[in-house]
């Protein structure tokens, strides 16, 4: 990962950004003020590209200052024909907000040290030229996050829809809090039956369509010089889930009872389930996964939890998995997600799915419905946006 550290400049090359009569407001430094005290001094000042720590539109600076009292904060202002206002930051891990910016722009920056006794230093011109594009977001996984749709049996089935998909709610949350000119750029790479080992090599989904690596295409769409968010749903298709829950339902609809019910979801869950002999694979895998983008992008990840089918419809009135399943669903997200989690890295954020999620009926079931989407989106959002 590299930093982009703007040029640094002096105000005669920013002439052709600072209108002439803007320099005048630059305070001259002045010498002994009462009691002895002095304004303070910055020495040197650069403007460092968004980090996966940073808050979307905050950016790191890193400052050279000194006062013999001390420095209690710092100023900043962005230039772009006239000054615009004038914001605050911390003396101890200083940063700055883009906010009143718009993306891709030429805008110069200023700082000015405040010390203990409210002496300003003069203005600093710290840098000049464009902006970082809008934030980044990308969504990838298996058909959880890839908006798969199907209605019939018999029919074709819809495997990515990016404006079904949780992401778009996703999308729209987080630029509800920005600026309207950073709302953010959508990508969604997520596709049915993608399982984490998929992610490291690629593969085809349902619809026969092939893909290459999630984690290669992530890193590419991934830039050092915006925010990146990547949010990923995948795990299950590591194991046999699916044709579990094929039994399962199956099972449900020629039992006549709810032990019988009971009985075939214990049966279903914990005999023919394979998580016990998955575990290790799903934890590295997601380790490598998770570290690969550490190590290769600045992206905030967030891996989302899987949400419970128990008491949804596959057909009105039908409720395959019915809440004398509850126990063994419990059971069986537990084990999942305490495989992925075990190997996400310190950095990712674990996204609980805690609100009901409704589901497509028929041949969709139990993938989320539109309202379904919704609410995952808005528990993906609050996370990021807090």
């Amino acid at each position: 990962m590299h930093k982009r550290v703007l040029t640094l400049v002096v105000f005669a090359v920013l002439a052709g950004v600072i209108a002439a009569p803007a320099l005048a407001q630059v305070r001259p430094a002045s010498g002994l003020l009462p009691d002895g005290d002095t304004r303070p001094v910055i020495v040197s000042v650069a403007l460092e590209a968004p980090q996966r720590h940073n808050d979307l539109l905050e950016a790191d600076l890193t400052i050279d200052a000194y006062d013999n009292d001390g420095i209690s904060r710092y100023e900043y202002r962005w230039n772009w024909a006239t000054f615009g206002a004038v914001r605050t930051t911390s003396a101890v891990n200083p940063t700055v907000s883009y906010v009143g910016t718009t993306p891709d722009t030429n805008y110069a920056l200023q700082i000015r040290a405040v010390d203990l006794n409210g002496w300003e230093s003069e203005w600093y011109a710290v840098a000049s030229g464009a902006t970082p594009s809008v934030p980044n977001i990308i969504v990838a996984g298996d058909s959880i996050a890839s908006g798969y749709r199907r209605q019939w049996f018999t029919g074709d089935a819809t495997c990515t829809d990016a404006g079904y998909s949780y992401g778009s709610t996703v999308v729209t949350q987080v630029a509800a809090s920005l600026p309207a000119p950073w709302a953010p750029k959508y990508t969604n790479i997520a596709w049915p039956g993608a399982s984490v080992g998929d992610m490291l090599n690629g593969g085809s989904d349902s619809c026969g369509v092939g893909y290459r690596a999630q984690v290669d295409q992530i890193e590419a769409l991934a830039s050092d010089d915006t925010w990146n968010i990547v949010v990923i749903t995948a795990g299950i298709n590591s194991t046999n889930w699916t044709d579990v829950v094929v039994d399962l339902t199956k099972g449900t609809v020629l039992s006549l009872t709810e032990r019988g019910d009971t009985d075939v979801c214990r049966i279903a869950v914990r005999d023919r389930w394979d998580i016990g002999q998955r575990r290790s694979f799903i934890t590295s895998g997601t380790a490598e996964v998770t570290e690969t983008l550490s190590a290769t992008t600045n992206a905030q990840v967030y891996w989302t939890s899987y949400y419970d089918i128990t008491d949804t419809e596959l057909a009105p009135f039908w409720r395959p998995v019915g809440s004398e399943c509850a126990d063994e669903m419990g059971y069986a997200l537990s084990e999942l997600h305490s495989a992925l989690r075990a190997g996400l890295s310190d950095d990712v954020t674990w996204v609980d799915i805690d609100r009901s999620v409704t589901t497509q009926r028929w041949a969709g079931w139990p993938h989320p419905n539109t309202e379904g989407h919704r609410r995952i989106g808005l528990e993906i959002a609050q996370a990021i946006v807090g």
